[in-house]
């Protein structure tokens, strides 16, 4: 075994987009990593996510991306931003929801709107911004076979082109997936949840004249197709000029086959009504579960993204949930490397993202018991009268079941650390969030309420990459940067003058001074001074544990 020449601070195994991500954001918090991926280098993977959600659109705002990320959509305008369910695609519209996943108008509740774009624009834009960052080392076709990890750092046992080697840091961070083999042989861990929710296939193919027979509806985002098959399947267009598909069943049909082509096309001509030339790309089929780690972090090593957590994708929260992995772990990395994170400060990490997870598991595993096994009707593909009443009917109950899955604006919003033990609760009754709706509300813990001001900027433009001290009238901050200073606590003091800004934001925040962290969530608020400013600052950065 050779040594390579640097030690890191932290090393990230896996450069998907979870962990490139978490890898951008250390960086720009001048913490310097290596990201170990066993693909090459600018290798994507062309079909997978496609929903970059409002949340993960702010957190991508921070890192410089989001507007990035939309000017390298590879989906061609005439794919509008839609979801339809359709008989066949030479059948009947049963139900069309308009401009689900696109958003033109700036929201005041959020810096971002959410981006709909496949998975190798997501990945593609990720992988440009890393490369600018110089703290960023990245090894390509390597792989983290096993770790060992001591009281003052971590060993990383690397398999590469150049043969077998070791790399030492501070802390490790395993990003390599749901069946991240790194995990069970280092960590040895069960994962526990709701496993088999049901056998799914996704397949990536080319088709140039699937198009020319979509006549059910719109060119869309997103089609479902609800027939007498009761496959449960839909097509995603994925590329400029709609002649690349991601093609998809979940569950697929019982006894099905996913990893046979020649079964999947006869599937999928069928959807389409009628003979087409259809080329495969990739796929196969796999097993959907919905299962957590017990924790998420193990001494100096960590878990992130599907490698933490494995979410049903009806709803797209996977690889969102991980991007709020990275965005909660990030800072609390950068705190313990520079001496400001006390000992409650890393593991709050569990405490905080297991939360959040299991709460947008419960809404996704609520969207996929919602299939079209279980909503198609008997004679939603007949002509004339009878077949548009069964038609109508299905619509309605496709708005009232399976609307959730589309406007889940509250599981990406509105979820709570309210049982982390590095915020200082308010003394209010818990809050309690909800999945389908957002619901808005300055308590510690809540992601803080978002609002555009007066000069265009987003509230979010003017949060620190430590604490940030947001003040709406008279108070001392005198205390908070004399004592942060001390500490090292990176503090910023956000104080708007503009009477309108001002006014804005106090219809939102009913405090005078809110302390707010670098991932947007609200640690403390108050009207008057604490008694004891240290220890509000001690239990924020995992030094005190709060009363």
């Amino acid at each position: 075994m050779t040594d390579l020449a640097h030690e890191f601070p932290v090393i990230i195994a896996g450069g998907g987009p979870v962990g490139t991500a978490l890898a951008i954001d250390l960086a720009l918090r001048n913490i310097a990593c290596v990201l170990i991926e066993t693909r090459r280098d600018g290798e994507v993977i062309p079909a997978k996510a496609n929903m970059t959600n409002i949340r993960s659109m702010e957190h991508f705002r921070r890192w410089g991306i989001a507007d990035r990320l939309r000017q390298n959509d590879c989906v061609g305008p005439e794919v509008q931003r839609d979801v339809t369910f359709v008989t066949r695609l030479n059948g009947h519209l049963v139900h069309h929801f308009p401009k689900t996943y696109e958003t033109t108008d700036a929201l005041k509740i959020a810096s971002e709107t959410g981006e709909w774009a496949p998975n190798r624009t997501i990945e593609a834009t990720l992988f440009q911004r890393a490369r600018e960052l110089p703290l960023i080392t990245r090894l390509h076709e390597s792989e983290v076979t096993n770790l060992f990890q001591d009281e003052t750092g971590v060993t990383a046992y690397i398999r590469g082109p150049g043969g077998e080697k070791t790399v030492r840091g501070q802390y490790l961070v395993i990003a390599t997936g749901s069946a991240s083999p790194l995990r069970r042989l280092a960590l040895n861990v069960r994962m526990e949840g709701r496993p088999n929710l049901g056998r799914a296939f996704s397949w990536f193919i080319r088709s140039p004249n699937l198009k020319k027979v979509w006549k059910a509806g719109p060119i869309a985002s997103m089609v479902y197709f609800y027939n007498d098959d009761r496959a449960d399947d839909l097509l995603i267009p994925q590329n400029e000029d709609a002649t690349e598909f991601l093609y998809y069943s979940c569950p697929m049909p019982k006894g099905f086959d996913g990893d046979n082509w020649n079964d999947v096309k006869k599937l999928l001509l069928g959807a389409v009504g009628e003979e087409i030339d259809v080329e495969p790309i990739s796929g196969g089929s796999f097993s959907l579960h919905s299962l957590t780690a017990p924790r998420f972090d193990f001494g100096r090593t960590f878990l992130i993204g599907d490698a933490a957590h494995m979410v049903s994708p009806q709803g797209g929260f996977g690889m969102n949930l991980g991007i709020g992995d990275a965005a909660d772990l990030g800072w609390k990395l950068q705190a313990a490397i520079e001496g400001w994170g006390g000992d409650q400060l890393l593991p709050s990490y569990t405490v905080e993202r297991r939360e959040a997870v299991l709460f947008c598991q419960k809404g996704a595993e609520e969207n996929q018991e919602m299939q079209a096994h279980s909503l198609v009707l008997e004679g939603i593909e007949k002509h004339g009268p009878e077949g548009d009443a069964v038609r109508a009917e299905v619509s309605r109950l496709i708005v009232d079941k399976k609307t959730q899955q589309f406007k889940s604006i509250g599981g990406q919003l509105g979820y709570t650390y309210s049982a982390s033990t590095i915020i200082v609760r308010d003394g209010k009754p818990a809050f309690k969030p909800l999945f389908r709706e957002f619901k808005e509300a300055a308590r510690p813990g809540n992601r803080a309420p978002h609002r555009f001001l007066a000069d265009g900027s987003a509230l979010y433009d003017h949060v620190g990459w430590g604490l940030t001290l947001m003040v709406l009238g008279e108070f001392d901050t005198a205390p908070w940067q004399e004592i942060a200073a001390r500490r090292g606590i990176p503090l910023k003091v956000f104080a708007p003058t503009n009477p309108d800004d001002i006014a804005t934001l106090r219809g939102v925040y009913p405090e005078t001074a809110i302390l707010i962290r670098s991932d947007h969530h609200i640690a403390w608020q108050g009207s008057q001074q604490p008694d004891d400013v240290e220890r509000v600052l001690k239990i924020v950065t995992g030094n005190a544990l709060a009363k």
